[in-house]
């Protein structure tokens, strides 16, 4: 029974969304559509990965535009970005279409979205942020609590993720006590 328990924890520890025809984001997301729709099948190793998320974790951190990602080009030309255009730019390195552009919350509470890539490799998914980290994280390593998708682009599909009815239930929950507080409902 603990056997079974413990393998229904680490098969809901990421939630790889539903595909999704709209996200509060896709008028931003014409670079990361580009960018993934050029990707190929090359599969990096892990040690070039690690290469890649060291070189992109040097670049310094600037933000010129809140929601659109600047393409890779312009990242790599100033050494600098913002966290989606560092993920942009990793995705754009990898050049393996079994990645996904991520955006969510790096833990519960947290006010200001992160964009992150997702990377299946042999089976696995592994987180990798340049922004916040020199290395992959395997994402069944990870507390559930942390690195949270809202929302995810492949180059075939788009994703809503479980936390996002999460979020949408606690606004509609803060509305009703709005109207009721104020006598109204």
């Amino acid at each position: 029974l603990a056997l079974i328990f413990g393998t229904k924890l680490t098969s809901l520890a990421y939630d790889n969304g539903t595909p999704s025809d709209y996200t509060p984001y896709d008028r931003y997301m014409t670079p990361v559509h580009t960018v993934l729709s050029h990707l190929g099948h090359e599969k990096p190793s892990m040690d070039q990965v690690k290469k890649l998320m060291i070189k992109g974790r040097n670049f310094r951190y600037h933000m010129d535009n809140p929601y659109v990602a600047a393409m890779p080009e312009k990242t790599a030309a100033k050494r600098s970005g913002d966290c989606k255009d560092k993920a942009l730019w990793l995705i754009s390195q990898l050049g393996d279409s079994d990645v996904r552009f991520v955006i969510g919350k790096t833990e519960p509470g947290v006010r200001i979205s992160h964009a992150w890539v997702m990377w299946k490799n042999e089976g696995r998914w592994w987180l990798l942020d340049c922004t916040l980290k020199r290395a992959p994280i395997a994402v069944d390593d990870l507390p559930s609590n942390r690195y949270i998708p809202l929302y995810s682009f492949s180059k075939a599909s788009t994703f809503r993720h479980a936390a996002t009815q999460v979020g949408i239930a606690q606004v509609a929950s803060k509305k009703k006590s709005v109207v009721a507080s104020n006598g109204r409902g």
